[in-house]
């Protein structure tokens, strides 16, 4: 049998091939587990992984050994090959087919963080019946990403019915729920939050959770999406990018959760609200020109405004400070996702090819309501 890997090229990612690579279940050696990876979901946040795949998030390092490639690359404690093509991490779930570990038994299903692949091995460092733990080459890759739930003691999960919901939603709304966390404990007396990119999935996701302590919420949205967002109900208003300056700014203490990534909408955010900007929390890119764009343009207030939110980093603290976080995150979690239900939030496509899904979230043709969901073949 093989493996066969969806590959993009790192640093031209419109391009994209598949890897095929040798792997029987009669080599596997002691403790290592092989699960078919049965379906995906692709999103915007995938899209961040790889716009992220580089330092410091290094998000190419998860899956580089299956790449294979050319040269050294140092990055402190890690040394490891350089691959022209990657491999963008991805929800899903998978069914372990063959197993020599004696705690992870065949056949039982797992969530987590996958490769885009048909199939993978892995030898877990930990490993229980309800989960188990794979330790990366790269030591500081962020710990939140290796565990593999089994569906069968998951509190997340209540059947297969859930599973394409949780694909889509379950990681995105975890980064929502901490970043509605993030700015509870940071931002006490703020007017409003404006969120870019207000039709993802990631910040509608957040304007829910803000809404919910009576926070007033901004979207901000291209024309193409503003019906969405404003047929959502979590938005108090919803601007489109050109009109940024017409919100309401003047001495309004305003925090900026930046889900686009782009130049051009945090200069005109800079321009319209000056000093009135407490932070600008970066933490998606789904336009991706935030990084290439002249910093100097930018005002000294906005430069020092920036920060960058890395979800895992929080959610380690977090539960550190608080063992029960993550109850709450569940129990937030099944709100959200029964309101979106009721209200059909979101709709399915299982039908396209990996190529088909693939083209579609990176030239960001897909529809604000549709999660992708499909597999590697």
């Amino acid at each position: 049998m093989s493996q066969r890997c969806f590959a993009v090229t790192k640093d031209a990612l419109s391009r994209f091939k598949t890897i095929s690579n040798p792997l029987a279940p009669a080599s596997l050696a002691a403790n290592e587990i092989l699960l078919n990876i049965d379906k995906f979901a692709f999103t915007a946040n995938n899209m961040t992984y790889a716009h992220a795949g580089g330092p410091p998030l290094n998000y190419w390092h998860f899956y580089d050994n299956l790449c294979g490639g050319e040269g050294l690359l140092q990055h402190e404690s890690y040394v490891k090959k350089v691959n022209a093509v990657g491999i963008i991490p991805v929800w899903g779930f998978g069914t372990v087919t063959h197993s020599r570990n004696k705690h992870v038994t065949e056949g039982s299903r797992h969530y987590g963080f996958y490769p885009m692949a048909s199939s993978i091995k892995y030898n877990p460092s930990k490993a229980s019946a309800p989960s188990f733990t794979v330790a990366r080459e790269d030591p500081e890759l962020a710990a939140v990403y290796n565990t593999y739930l089994n569906t069968e003691t998951d509190p997340f999960y209540s059947g297969s019915a859930c599973e394409n919901v949780m694909m889509v939603y379950r990681p995105l709304f975890l980064t929502s729920f901490f970043l509605d966390d993030y700015c509870a404990s940071k931002f006490k007396s703020v007017d409003q939050v404006v969120l870019t990119s207000a039709s993802s999935k990631t910040a509608f996701a957040l304007a829910h959770q803000l809404k919910q302590r009576g926070v007033t919420v901004i979207g901000l949205t291209s024309e193409r999406n503003l019906g969405f967002c404003e047929s959502l109900g979590l938005y108090d208003s919803v601007y489109n990018y050109d009109n940024i300056s017409d919100i309401q700014s003047n001495k309004t203490k305003t925090v900026v959760v930046d889900m686009a990534g782009s130049h051009d909408v945090n200069l005109a955010i800079d321009k319209h609200f000056g000093i009135n900007i407490v932070e600008n929390v970066g933490v998606g890119m789904t336009h991706n020109t935030v990084l290439f764009g002249n910093k100097s343009a930018l005002s000294e207030h906005a430069r020092a405004a920036r920060t960058f939110f890395f979800a895992p980093a929080w959610i380690k603290r977090r539960i550190a400070e608080d063992a029960t976080i993550m109850e709450s995150a569940a129990a937030s979690y099944i709100k959200f996702t029964a309101t979106s239900d009721e209200k059909q939030w979101l709709e399915f496509n299982t039908t396209m090819t990996i190529e088909e899904v693939y083209a579609a979230s990176e030239s960001n043709s897909v529809n604000p309501n549709t999660g992708l969901i499909t597999r590697v073949i």
